[in-house]
């Protein structure tokens, strides 16, 4: 999936032909972003096992009750989101308060905590830089055997509960099956689970994973040239976008073409004058996900990365998940197709942890992405999903 997005930007750069100026999200860090909008916010540190270091973000209240009691979140419900490939924690907060799901949630009145997963922006290591090619030898195994577990860890221990909900988008519901099936223990420590578009199985996308990977080999070109990761600076990929991305017309808006073929087509929904912030908020992705993710493709197998690419299929053990498990899909999401969905749900449903299955927004155009930036997301996905969580939690959660 990285892949594509990452050539999505390369075809913006070269082909489109507009220009404008970036508005001011596109410079702010998540922290200002949740500040400027009148939450309170902490940041944390997390390092895991193996020695990366996460920045997670929290907002421990609403805006109202920020102002009436301080930013306190004793006793609250904890809710942890997961990003997506080429995510981050922004990704939840940038459509601002009556969109985003992390200000929903806070003004629902729970203790939103925003993950962030090794490689991106928000992220380091104890020993390695980023210019290291050490540093960015990890897939998604890693973000479920270290990342993952590490935050919710955190997560407890500093709010002294028990157990953690858990919501992923994309990649973030790929972390939470394979911390899973490789930590089963981790199921004792979260109230239950909602995956939006989950990455799972791909054999739809064979057919891109064969052109781009095996036929022109095309990521191990790139580390020949001393590449390691699907990466542009930050300043360059807001001059590119703010150059070239700032169309509002589908017939001219050639970045929006060209993602749209990718992750399925919703112009109804597309938040136009978001399309530049949304584009330059891509992080870097490792060349290893992107592998892994194309291993799952080829295979057909929720397979674990083992020797790589071509190395041992191995499945993870989706039998080991044992928490409720509230599956969105969209109706025309061409990267997790509903199809494929529909494969991990009658899984899941077999096993018995299947707790509902829905379409993201009841709309039929609703894409991959809508789940994070369509113009309308908090009317037609966020709030409908904090009252879910909030009757999963009545069922589950008897503290």
């Amino acid at each position: 999936m990285g892949a594509m997005r990452f050539s999505v930007i390369i075809f913006c750069a070269v082909l489109c032909v507009c220009s404008g100026q970036l508005r001011r999200e596109a410079y702010a860090t998540v922290p200002q972003l949740i500040a400027s909008s009148g939450y309170p916010v902490e940041k944390h540190r997390v390092t895991t096992e193996d020695g990366y270091i996460l920045q997670i973000f929290r907002i421990p209240a609403g805006r109202r009750s920020a102002r009436r009691s301080g930013p306190s979140a004793k006793g609250k419900r904890a809710v942890m989101i997961v990003h997506g490939l080429m995510g981050n924690s922004g990704n939840f907060v940038i459509m601002g308060p009556q969109n985003s799901l992390g200000y929903i949630l806070a003004d629902a009145g729970y203790d939103v905590w925003l993950a962030n997963l090794r490689g991106n922006f928000y992220t380091a290591h104890k020993n390695l830089t980023r210019n290291d090619p050490a540093f960015w030898e990890f897939s998604f195994h890693e973000h479920g055997k270290y990342d993952a577990p590490a935050i919710i860890d955190k997560i407890l221990t500093i709010t002294g509960l028990s157990k953690v909900f858990y919501i992923g988008h994309s990649m973030g519901t790929t972390t939470f099956f394979t911390m899973l099936s490789q930590r089963p223990e981790y199921n004792d420590k979260l109230v239950a689970f909602v995956a939006m578009a989950p990455a799972v199985y791909m054999s739809n996308m064979k057919a891109f994973v064969n052109f781009f990977l095996k036929s022109f080999d095309l990521l191990n070109v790139m580390r020949r040239r001393g590449y390691h990761a699907l990466s542009i600076r930050p300043e360059v990929l807001a001059m590119f976008v703010g150059s070239f991305c700032t169309a509002r017309q589908p017939q001219t808006d050639i970045c929006m073409r060209f993602l749209y073929a990718i992750v399925g087509e919703d112009y109804d929904l597309n938040p136009w004058d978001m399309v530049p912030v949304l584009l330059s908020s891509m992080h870097p992705a490792s060349f290893r996900q992107v592998e892994h993710f194309a291993k799952v493709a080829m295979t057909d197998v929720f397979t674990s990365w083992e020797d790589g690419l071509y190395g041992e299929v191995k499945p993870y053990n989706l039998d080991n998940v044992k928490v409720p498990v509230t599956i969105l899909y969209g109706e025309n999401d061409q990267l997790t197709e509903k199809s494929q969905i529909m494969r991990l749900v009658d899984q899941l449903n077999k096993t018995g942890v299947l707790e509902s299955v829905q379409a993201g927004g009841g709309w039929p155009k609703f894409n991959h992405l809508d789940f994070i930036f369509a113009k309308d997301v908090g009317k037609m996905v966020n709030r409908p999903l904090v009252e879910h969580i909030g009757d999963l939690y009545n069922k589950y959660y008897n503290e």
